[in-house]
């Protein structure tokens, strides 16, 4: 079946009144970075993100994600939601006694929100084609180039920070996309192309800005649009479960979940209005802006150390993704960065967690505080953990720890 006109437009104005911001459709292809996403994965870049190995047919051709007893994708709807809120102010962003979470995990999970309302979006164009099959939903979890279709759709360009951008909203958002087997109009990509080049003689580039670039304090880029998550603040602090390289820790500086310093720079987001996102779930919790980092080890609420208080104060958070032992890891690695012998009791007690990735971030921070200043209670904390530490790990850790003071 073909979507027409009148319900391409209908279907963009329900995608709005859902909460959409941005709304557009493309023709079912082959990804147009296909091939350097293979190259990417080739080289080594997913990491410990090894979903990103699977379905890589299905990447190239989002066609083969139609289950095979129903009709063949035609169309994909690609749909974007701003989740801009406010600029962290310098005096919280750059307090080494907080840690900072990347503005998209302020509210909740964003996956659990924008979902159901590609089912609603989905339901809304099969109750008018009378179609039963269902189309496929997917908001950034399944095996879809989503930046690449963005940018097929209109909704924006790639920018060199390899984050989609549109000129009058920045690159402060959430794709998701719905797979459909309607068609669109004969020829409407080419009169959509068409419009466009009439509202914009020049595409909006990067031009030569390379801010993003410059800014990132781990050198993450191996060059304009592309990436090295290895080397990246937010792949460490989300994706990873193991032990942060530790000449890449003192960049991290008090970043414990995300890192949004690529974005922040781009001029494309600068001077941007604060903001109230439509969807009330992704409205920022307060707590979770930039929390003081000594908090999460309070026995009132020890949120970094027990498991029942961390589900409980994240509820609903994509923090969650990172798990308890990797938050705590991340906080330990900010605490050391911190370096004030406040610190020691909370690192104290990260030391004697159960998970060994925490406690060797913990002994690596206890070693900052040490090559500060002397303060005998870290020094006897590192060598009463050493005589009892197993982990090889850890140990190294230790070692290291008592050496550099």
């Amino acid at each position: 079946m073909q979507l027409s006109p009148a319900l391409i437009q209908a279907t963009i104005r329900q995608a709005y009144q859902l909460g959409f911001d941005l709304c557009s459709f493309a023709p079912v292809g082959e990804a147009p970075h296909a091939d350097f996403f293979d190259a990417w994965i080739a080289a080594g870049r997913a990491g410990e993100m090894t979903y990103l190995e699977r379905h890589r047919e299905k990447r190239r051709f989002p066609a083969l994600l139609a289950d095979p007893s129903s009709p063949p994708f035609e169309t994909m709807v690609v749909l974007a939601v701003d989740y801009h809120q406010f600029d962290l102010p310098p005096a919280i962003r750059d307090d080494p006694s907080r840690g900072v979470i990347a503005s998209y995990a302020w509210g909740d999970d964003y996956h659990e929100i924008i979902r159901p309302l590609l089912y609603e979006l989905d339901a809304f164009i099969r109750e008018r084609t009378g179609r039963t099959a269902l189309g496929k939903c997917l908001v950034d979890t399944g095996p879809v180039l989503e930046r690449d279709w963005a940018a097929v759709a209109g909704l924006g360009f790639t920018g060199k920070n390899c984050c989609t951008i549109r000129p009058s909203a920045g690159s402060w958002l959430f794709l998701a996309v719905l797979l459909i087997p309607e068609r669109l109009p004969e020829g409407w990509t080419s009169r959509q192309r068409a419009e466009k080049q009439e509202a914009s003689r020049k595409p909006a580039t990067c031009g030569r800005c390379t801010r993003c670039l410059s800014a990132c304090p781990t050198d993450a880029f191996v060059g304009p649009y592309e990436l090295d998550p290895l080397r990246c603040i937010s792949y460490w602090t989300i994706e990873a479960r193991s032990i942060i390289p530790r000449q890449l820790r003192p960049a991290f500086r008090n970043r414990i979940f995300g890192c949004d310093i690529c974005q922040e720079v781009c001029p494309y987001n600068r001077r941007l209005e604060e903001r109230t996102p439509r969807l009330a779930g992704l409205r920022a919790h307060h707590e979770r802006v930039a929390p003081p980092l000594l908090e999460g080890f309070d026995p009132a609420h020890p949120y970094w150390l027990n498991q029942e208080a961390f589900n409980r104060h994240f509820a609903r958070s994509p923090i969650k993704r990172a798990r308890r032992a990797g938050m705590l890891r991340n906080v330990c690695v900010a605490l050391g960065n911190w370096g004030a012998p406040t610190t020691v009791p909370a690192l104290a007690q990260a030391l004697a967690d159960p998970e060994p990735v925490a406690r060797a971030h913990a002994a690596w921070a206890l070693g900052r505080v040490l090559a500060r200043q002397p303060h005998e209670p870290a020094a006897n904390l590192l060598t009463m953990a050493l005589e009892q530490e197993t982990d090889a790990r850890v140990r190294e850790e230790i070692r290291l720890a008592l050496n550099e003071t």
